[in-house]
Formats: structure tokens, sequence, C-alpha cells
């Protein structure tokens, strides 16, 4: 299921990232890019503005891209470009709180998710994230040469 989210609303609601603070953007791309590495969700966030030392389009990976629009253009502009370029729209889910793009959204048929809710979902999910991560450093499953030789002369033994 595609998830196309209206970047600075979703900062703008988000209670501890503060939406003037200079890596605003960076937090939220961070907490985002954990979110999709478990749900494995296709990703478009749009920000409003210029990018930051950075093309407007950011391709992270094939699941995950950031736009910005260009200039004059509006992130809400954006989205729902993006939004007519979908097929079908039952498989798309919009995070904004935005009312106009909420409402344009779900007569195209898209489902819509208020940013407050998507980023306590985004939050349970970095946590998540953060014990498997925590949980792979202890568990060093990779053995060295010398491990695998010991092992093979063990169990080689007649």
């Amino acid at each position: 299921m595609p998830y196309v989210i209206d970047g600075n609303n979703l900062i703008g609601f988000s209670p501890d990232i503060e939406y003037d603070a200079p890596d605003s953007r960076i937090r939220l791309i961070d907490l985002i890019k954990k979110y999709q590495s478990v749900k494995k969700n296709n990703i478009i966030l749009v920000f409003d503005g210029e990018p930051e030392n950075g093309p407007h389009y950011q391709k992270y990976s094939n699941k995950f891209r950031i736009i910005y629009p260009n200039y004059g253009e509006s992130a809400d502009e954006v989205i729902k470009k993006l939004l007519n370029e979908f097929s079908t729209l039952n498989d798309v889910m919009v995070i904004t709180s935005d009312r106009e793009l909420k409402q344009y959204a779900k007569d195209k048929g898209a489902k819509v998710i208020n940013s407050i809710e998507f980023y306590h979902e985004v939050k349970r999910f970095a946590k998540f994230y953060k014990k498997k991560k925590m949980s792979d450093k202890r568990i060093n499953i990779k053995l060295s040469e010398k491990e695998v030789d010991n092992w093979l002369k063990i169990f080689n033994k007649d």
C-alpha cells in the first residue's frame, strides 16, 4: 500500500519535533525510513519549500522517495497531482491533517490518516526497529574462519 505523506503537516503535529528546528526534516526522514524498513510500504514524502542542499526529488530506495515542490507550488498541489497519477486509489494512504487535502483524497477514493495518529504509529515502529537492531547486535550469528575451522575439526573426527 503506497503512503503519500504531507511532510510539513506531519512535523507540525509531531509532539517531539520542533517545526522550526533546523533538523526537523532530517529527524522526520530518519523516523520514516525506520518505519518503512519494517513495514516495507512504498512511501512518498512531500515537503513544502525548498530542499536543504539537495535536489527537488530524492530517492532513498525503490520504495522511499522525497519530493519538494517546484518554486511557487505547494506540497498540497504536488500531492493532488500524485493522487491523479494512480490508476486506483483504494489502496493509497494519504497522511495529512489538512482538511482540504483530506477531503480531496477521500473524494478520489484514497484512505486518509490524521498526521498525529500516523506519527504515533511511526514511533511505535521506531521502537520496534531499535529493539530489532539491538537484538541483531547481541546475537552475532556470523562465525569467524577460525570458529568454522574448529567446528569442522570437531565434527569431521572419525
